[in-house]
């Protein structure tokens, strides 16, 4: 898994240099260290530095770093925190937004401690004393009043006060199976660091839930993002996450208030209401009060593979075929093509629908007569994934190929991307900026509209996997969903 990263890449992209940063979201929820002195718990993670308040439930302060974060601990006299990056030693007020290099170390850590006056290490079964500047002072025992983080910290994950929570904590109808890595004992309390999940505190007497904490995404593999004004929504296997400035949200089934484990595929919005395509029909959020409701009532249970706002109707495309509704809660119509279709553009007046057998257009007056899109290559025929419009162009993701339509000039151009759609089973796309972006099973390939150019960024230019689920150009900024969490890329 990749960190924040600064990449100055010269990719031939028209001869360019292209710069740019990509930032992993989803790594703060990999919790390897955790300790409590005060209302301060300071968390070690793959994505770098927390502070937590307990008592107020709200994070304080986060840092970003280049590397995980193996041990934090806060200092008992100061707001401070040292912890050990990489092989690094360092100090972070959290106040600023950057930290401080203290010492370079000869090897890596399994504890780290501190008390009034000094740091203590434990490497390969040896104490170190280090002071607060990272100045090294020898070796030797440590005092009873120092604050430890990481094995001297923390419960082993074969201590028996852990072994009734194992049935309480693996429940497959809420998160599934999670990979438990840390657990820190708080008096009557259980603090436990997941693999990709954030924090959950239990009750040691009763083992119930008492408190989690979700740093980035509830789920790890990301298939649908949108924005809508200030937020930004994200939906995956294990839920949906809100990001609303500096927080983020997590909607887990519970606080959905819904019965069935969904698979966000797709999510639109509008002045009211955010819709969630799933697995099993729609979900439906209104925003005054922030509630959640199945709308199975009105939808047979599809699977949803796309979704679309044209013309004040919510388009629904999936196996069944093609369906409408008129929000709120109008009753659904069904446009009868005889194929599964897999996304709704609207354009010029005309609507494509985007199917297993190829491109169909229709007047927006008579949906069920469709017509199909026919260019001279053929490549129209074929399985059409997904498809966007940038300027006086409609751009078709084909299997054979990608197909730019200009409906004006009714003419067609094409190009076939870097990696092959040939039995690929869900891509999406979208284009802003004079570029194209196109999901795939190999990264995420990018395309210069004017010259047909590709490039394809992957987890060596720090994507979390190579795996890409869904992309949405976003200003300047880049939100990149791949199977095993979230990279925002900057300056592309």
């Amino acid at each position: 898994m990749k960190r924040i990263k600064t990449i100055l890449a010269a990719l031939l992209l028209v001869g360019e240099l292209f710069a740019f940063k990509v930032f992993n979201v989803s790594t703060f929820n990999y919790v390897n260290s955790i300790v409590r002195h005060g209302d301060r718990l300071c968390v070690g993670t793959d994505g770098g530095v927390v502070l937590y308040s307990p008592s107020s439930r709200r994070v304080r302060a986060t840092l970003v770093t280049e590397r995980p974060v193996v041990l934090a601990v806060p200092d008992p006299l100061s707001p401070d925190i040292f912890f050990v990056e990489g092989m690094s030693l360092r100090r972070w007020a959290p106040n600023f937004r950057n930290s401080s290099w203290l010492a370079d170390l000869p090897g890596m850590p399994t504890s780290l401690g501190v008390d009034r006056d000094h740091l203590y290490l434990e490497i390969g079964g040896t104490i170190y004393r280090y002071s607060k500047i990272g100045v090294r002072e020898g070796s030797g025992g440590a005092g009873d009043d120092v604050v430890w983080c990481g094995k001297r910290g923390s419960i082993s994950a074969d201590d028996p006060i852990i072994a009734p929570l194992m049935p309480h904590f693996i429940d497959s109808r809420t998160m599934g199976t999670v990979d438990m890595k840390v657990f820190y004992r708080d008096m009557d309390r259980l603090w436990v660091g997941t693999e990709g999940l954030g924090l959950y505190l239990y009750s040691i007497n009763t083992w119930q839930v008492r408190d989690s904490l979700h740093f980035g995404l509830i789920t790890g593999d990301v298939w649908a993002i949108y924005r809508d004004g200030p937020d930004v929504w994200f939906g995956g296997s294990r839920g949906i996450t809100r990001k609303r400035k500096d927080q983020w949200i997590p909607y887990s089934r519970e606080g959905m208030m819904i019965s069935f484990d969904p698979l966000i595929t797709d999510i639109v919005g509008d002045s009211s209401f955010i819709w969630f395509g799933t697995n099993r029909g729609l979900l439906r959020f209104r925003k005054k009060d922030d509630t959640f409701w199945a709308f199975s009532a009105s939808l047979p249970s599809v699977y949803v593979r796309s979704l679309s706002e044209i013309t004040d109707r919510l388009w629904i495309s999936c196996d069944e075929g093609l369906f409408y509704i008129v929000p709120p809660a109008g009753p659904y119509s069904r446009v009868i093509l005889g194929t599964a279709v897999n996304q709704v553009l609207f354009h010029s007046g005309l609507f494509y629908y985007l199917t297993e057998k190829g491109v169909y257009r229709a007047a927006e007056k008579k949906l069920s007569s469709v017509t199909p899109l026919e260019d001279p290559r053929g490549w129209l025929d074929f399985r059409t994934f997904c498809g966007t419009s940038h300027g006086n162009r409609l751009f078709f993701v084909t299997e054979a190929g990608l197909v730019a339509y200009d409906a004006g000039r009714d003419t067609f151009g094409y190009s076939t991307p870097p990696i092959s759609l040939k039995g690929a089973d869900r891509v999406r796309c979208t284009a802003s900026g004079g570029y194209f972006f196109l999901t795939s099973r190999s990264g995420l390939e990018m395309m210069r509209i004017p010259d047909f150019h590709w490039r394809v960024l992957t987890s060596y230019d720090g994507l979390p996997d190579e795996e890409v689920l869904s992309v949405l150009a976003d200003g300047d900024t880049l939100w990149v969903g791949t199977k095993k969490g979230l990279s925002v890329i900057t300056g592309w």
